[in-house]
């Protein structure tokens, strides 16, 4: 049984490496600025939950949001996670719909010492860039001019993280983590501006191909308080909260700008303006900071709730650009219920029953418009086959949401996000004395 497993895990890791850096998965305009379109780092608790986890705590689920959460982990545990995306998109004008699937996370996690130290490393998306659309501008001189713009690629991260937990008294502990991360991955722009009512006109062409490879760190802590009621039954109350380090990512860029003539499909070069190959550059990212407070009934129901800022609006300001950025404040909050833990004869009385919701004022102002998200999300987690040892099981969620809006020369997005999550775990690394 053990081999088995151990073959399923390997299928994963060789499925996800295989796509995590070559899937595309997203269509958003929006994407076109800065790093590309950031992905939330939720994991299968987490995405029904509508993003909260600063203060979640679990032996059998990994909590990539707050690194300190790994000393809860007393079993080898397994996560995938796959998203499928509709996005609906709307100018005032005109409307489109995409849809994409990509991989959201592999990861593994395991105590080291158990209810002491904890272990948890992993691969998943860190933005995505994917946007490929239009728009004409007429001129009183040189008529209608055709601006067309396209973008592929994004950001990948492997990451690596340890936590341990110090007793405080016989009803509290604190538990300190981090996670180290490697962010790797390249993504492109192709910019063409087509003068179509001047006849012999040179054309513009504007392409651009940005390489990354650095490194990222967070650390958090998480204190829990236990107590029970004249019932015996067991609650926590755990506070968290993170950091994030700002970072300069070193980058290399290749450039080409070139005049053309002919149309979108087809033209003959003229001049090259602009050919540099591989230029060292940076890209910023913000520090973040982030609070969260979980009050728990085990086995019963979960209260969920974080705050995060990211200093977005100290960085480096873009020059001659339409866009800027602007510090964010997220919202998130989500709740888990299971209506009988112990019951084995009712199946959907062991399901975990959530639901979420989170508010972000956005990190870009786009033509000095904020470009603000939302998202509503319910999910089920579905037990396969419980054990003394094995918590095994689907995660199901959805998410709908939105951000923009269909004025101003903004574009509107509402999306639909379907997850599939997959958790496998046990107690691994046991020496049987029998098979």
């Amino acid at each position: 049984m053990l081999k088995i497993k151990n073959y399923i895990v390997l299928l994963l890791v060789l499925l996800g490496a295989d796509l995590a850096f070559a899937q595309k998965s997203t269509i958003s305009p929006y994407s076109k600025y800065g790093v590309g379109l950031l992905i939330p780092e939720n994991f299968n608790q987490n995405f029904g939950m509508g993003g909260a986890g600063l203060g979640l705590r679990s032996n059998t689920n990994i909590n990539y949001l707050n690194p300190a959460s790994y000393s809860e982990l007393t079993i080898t545990t397994v996560e995938f996670g796959l998203t499928t995306s509709g996005l609906w998109l709307e100018n005032g004008t005109q409307s489109q719909f995409q849809n994409n699937t990509y991989i959201n996370h592999i990861a593994f996690g395991f105590p080291v010492i158990n209810n002491k130290w904890g272990m948890s490393f992993g691969i998943m998306p860190y933005s995505k860039v994917g946007y490929d659309y239009q728009n004409t501008v007429s001129d009183s001189i040189a008529g209608d001019i055709d601006f067309y713009y396209k973008g592929d690629g994004g950001l990948n991260q492997v990451y690596f993280g340890n936590a341990v937990k110090f007793k405080i008294d016989t009803t509290s502990n604190i538990s300190v983590g981090v996670n180290g991360s490697v962010l790797f991955g390249n993504f492109t722009s192709d910019k063409k501006v087509i003068f179509g009512d001047l006849a012999n006109s040179y054309n513009l062409w504007e392409f651009s191909r940005t390489s990354i490879v650095d490194f990222n760190f967070i650390g958090g802590i998480q204190y829990t308080k236990s107590f029970r009621n004249a019932k015996a039954e067991k609650y926590n109350l755990i506070l968290g909260t993170t950091y994030e380090l700002a970072a300069d990512l070193n980058a290399e860029q290749t450039q080409l700008n070139r005049t053309f003539k002919g149309n979108i499909d087809f033209g003959t070069i003229e001049d090259t303006i602009v050919n540099t190959v591989d230029v060292p550059t940076i890209l910023e990212l913000p520090s973040k900071i982030g609070i969260g407070v979980v009050f728990e009934k085990e086995n019963k129901w979960t209260l969920a709730a974080d705050v995060k800022s990211s200093s977005w609006g100290q960085l480096t300001q873009p020059v001659n650009q339409n866009y800027s950025y602007q510090n964010d404040l997220t919202l998130n909050a989500g709740v888990e219920y299971i209506p009988d833990y112990n019951s084995f004869n009712r199946y959907f009385k062991r399901v975990k029953y959530r639901l979420g919701f989170r508010y972000s004022t956005g990190y870009l102002k786009v033509d000095n418009q904020s470009i603000s998200d939302y998202g509503i999300t319910f999910g089920l987690f579905l037990p396969v086959k419980r054990t003394d040892t094995a918590f095994p099981g689907l995660n199901l969620a959805v998410e709908y949401g939105g951000k923009g809006k269909a004025s101003a020369g903004l574009v509107k997005e509402k999306y639909l996000n379907f997850n599939l999550g997959i958790t496998i775990n046990d107690r691994w690394f046991i020496k049987r004395k029998y098979d």
